[in-house]
C-alpha cells in the first residue's frame, strides 16, 4: 500500500503531458523549430520516459547524424535501426505526435511550461532529500547544507551552461584566424551593424557586433527615444531588421516620429494632421517610402511587458524573421513575475539586465536597451555611475552611451542652434559620450538633435557645444 501511494505521488508530480507533445510533434512537422527548442529544453526537461526518449532520438538526428531536415518517418527508421522503437512507443505513438495541433508562433511558449515544470520537480526532488536529512541524526547538518546550495546552484545555472559551447583553443584560433583573412580579402561581409552615425560607427569598429548589449542612457526628455528611432531608421534604411520592443510609447506614436524622420515635417504637424498641400503630397511619398521597408521594422507595443514574454516574442522574432537587431525602450519598464522573490528595484533592474546580456548572446545579434540616469547629474556631464537603480547594467554591459546637453536654452542660445535644411536653427548640438567600450576606445563626439523632427544626425565636430554653466566655485 505504501509503494502504492508513494507511485501516486510521483505521478503527480508537476508536467504537462500535452505541452510535451506540441513541443515534439512541433519538431517532426516543422524541423527548423529545433534551433528554437533546443535553447530552451534537453531530454531531462520531459516528464515522460518515452518523451525524453523521443526528445534524445531527435537530438542525435541532428547532432550525431547531420541531418537539418526530419519527420516522422525518419524518426521511426532511425530507431528503428538503433533498436529504440519500443521505448519511444512504437510507431502508432510516433504518429499520434505527427496529428498533434501545434501553433508555431507558441512553440516558446510551450517550452517554458516544459522547463517551468521540470524545475518544479527539480526542487521537489531537492527539497525532499534535504528533507530527510532533518530527521537523520548521522547526517552533518553543514555538510547537508553545502550539499544543496552546491545542487541548487548547478539547477541555476543548467540553462545557462545548455547553451554553452567549449572550444580548443587550437579550433578556435584557427577559425579566428581564417575570419579575419576572409574580411582582410573581402570575402566576408561584415556581421556588424552600422548605426548611420559615422564618428559612433568608427569608434565601434564599424558598429554594434553580434552578442554586444549596448546601453544608451540620458536624463528624462533629453531624447532617448528619438536617438533609437534615428539609429533605428538609418539601419532599416541599410536593408537590417530591427525588432523594436516600445514599452513607453504606442506603435502609431512610433511611426508618426518615423514620418517626421522621413519627411521632414514637424511632428506637431503630424500630430495635428494640419498641413499645406506641398506638405501632404511631402508625407504620402514618406508613406510610401516607409512601406517599402515594412518588412525590415517590427514594432512590439506591450506596455509593461514581463522579461518572459520579452524573451519569448524576441526569440520568435529571430528565428521567423532574422532580425539583425534588438531595441527596447526602456528597461525600467519590463516587469519581473513576482514569484522570483525579488522585492526592490535595485534586484529587478539588476536581474533584467543580466538577461537582456545573455539573450544577446543566445541569438548573436546586438541588443539595444535605453535607460535613465539619475537626477544627481541633472546639471553635468553623466558618468557611469548615475545609472539609475543597478550597478549591474554598468558591470554587464559591453558599450555604455550617454547624451547630454542642456535642455533649457536661452533666447540669446537658440540663436546659436545649427540650422536645418530649411534654414531653421533648431539643430541643437548634443554630446553623445561612450563611456565603457569593452572592445574599443572610450571618449566623446557631437551630433546634432532636431527637436521640432526629434531626430538626431551628424554634425560639424567643431559645432559648438551650449553646456550649463559652471558652478561657482564656494569660497571658504
Amino acid at each position: 500500500m505504501a509503494e502504492s501511494q508513494d507511485s501516486s505521488r510521483i505521478r503527480m508530480l508537476p508536467h504537462d503531458d500535452e505541452a510535451e507533445k506540441a513541443v515534439l510533434g512541433a519538431l517532426l512537422l516543422n524541423p527548423e523549430a529545433w534551433n528554437v527548442v533546443s535553447t530552451f529544453l534537453d531530454a531531462s526537461d520531459f516528464y515522460s520516459p518515452v518523451n525524453q526518449n523521443v526528445f534524445s532520438a531527435i537530438s542525435d538526428i541532428v547532432n550525431i547524424e547531420g541531418k537539418k531536415t526530419f519527420d516522422g518517418m525518419v524518426l521511426v527508421a532511425y530507431l528503428r535501426k538503433k533498436d529504440r522503437l519500443e521505448k519511444c512507443g512504437g510507431m502508432g505513438y510516433i504518429a499520434q505526435l505527427t496529428n498533434v495541433q501545434v501553433v508555431v508562433a507558441n512553440i516558446p511558449s510551450y517550452c517554458e511550461i516544459i522547463k517551468e515544470a521540470s524545475k518544479r520537480r527539480l526542487l521537489y526532488t531537492l527539497s525532499n532529500s534535504l528533507q530527510k536529512d532533518v530527521f537523520d541524526p548521522a547526517k552533518d547538518v553543514n555538510e547537508s547544507l553545502e550539499q544543496s546550495s552546491k545542487e541548487l546552484s548547478d539547477a541555476l545555472l543548467k540553462g545557462l551552461r545548455q547553451n554553452s559551447q567549449e572550444y580548443s583553443l587550437g579550433n578556435i584560433a584557427q577559425c579566428t584566424f581564417k575570419e579575419i583573412t576572409d574580411r582582410m580579402s573581402n570575402e566576408l561581409a561584415s556581421d556588424r551593424i552600422e548605426t548611420g552615425f559615422d564618428v559612433l560607427d568608427k569608434y565601434t569598429n564599424g558598429g554594434f557586433a553580434k552578442e554586444e548589449y549596448v546601453i544608451i542612457a540620458a536624463r528624462p526628455s533629453i531624447g532617448k527615444t528619438a536617438f533609437a528611432l534615428s539609429m533605428m531608421y538609418n539601419m532599416i534604411r541599410n536593408n537590417k531588421r530591427i525588432a523594436f520592443f516600445s514599452l513607453e510609447m504606442p506603435a502609431k506614436t512610433i511611426a508618426k516620429r518615423l514620418f517626421a524622420i522621413d519627411s521632414k515635417l514637424e511632428l506637431s504637424k503630424i500630430m495635428k494632421a494640419n498641413f499645406l498641400d506641398y506638405e501632404y503630397d511631402m508625407l504620402v511619398d514618406s508613406c510610401s517610402r516607409l512601406y517599402d521597408l515594412r518588412d525590415n521594422m517590427y514594432i512590439v507595443d506591450v506596455p509593461n511587458i514581463s522579461l518572459t514574454e520579452l524573451r519569448t516574442k524576441a526569440r520568435v522574432l529571430a528565428n521567423e524573421k532574422h532580425i539583425d537587431c534588438i531595441v527596447i525602450d526602456y528597461i525600467g519598464l519590463i516587469s519581473v513575475p513576482t514569484s522570483y522573490g525579488v522585492q526592490k528595484t535595485f534586484e529587478r533592474v539588476s536581474m533584467v539586465s543580466l538577461a537582456l546580456k545573455q539573450l544577446a548572446r543566445e541569438l548573436k545579434v546586438p541588443v539595444v536597451v535605453l535607460c535613465q540616469v539619475g537626477r544627481e547629474s541633472e546639471e553635468q556631464a553623466p558618468i557611469l555611475s548615475n545609472l539609475r537603480d543597478s550597478g549591474s547594467i554598468e558591470q554587464d554591459a559591453d558599450i555604455v552611451c550617454f547624451l547630454h546637453r542642456k535642455k533649457q536654452l536661452t533666447e540669446e542660445e537658440k540663436q546659436k542652434n545649427l540650422v536645418d535644411n530649411q534654414g531653421r536653427a533648431s539643430i541643437q548640438v548634443t554630446k553623445f559620450i561612450i563611456a565603457k567600450n569593452r572592445n574599443g576606445e572610450t571618449g566623446a563626439f557631437k551630433i546634432g538633435y532636431n527637436g521640432p523632427l526629434t531626430y538626431y544626425a551628424d554634425v560639424a565636430q567643431d559645432a559648438e557645444f551650449i553646456d550649463y554653466d559652471p558652478k561657482p566655485v564656494s569660497k571658504k
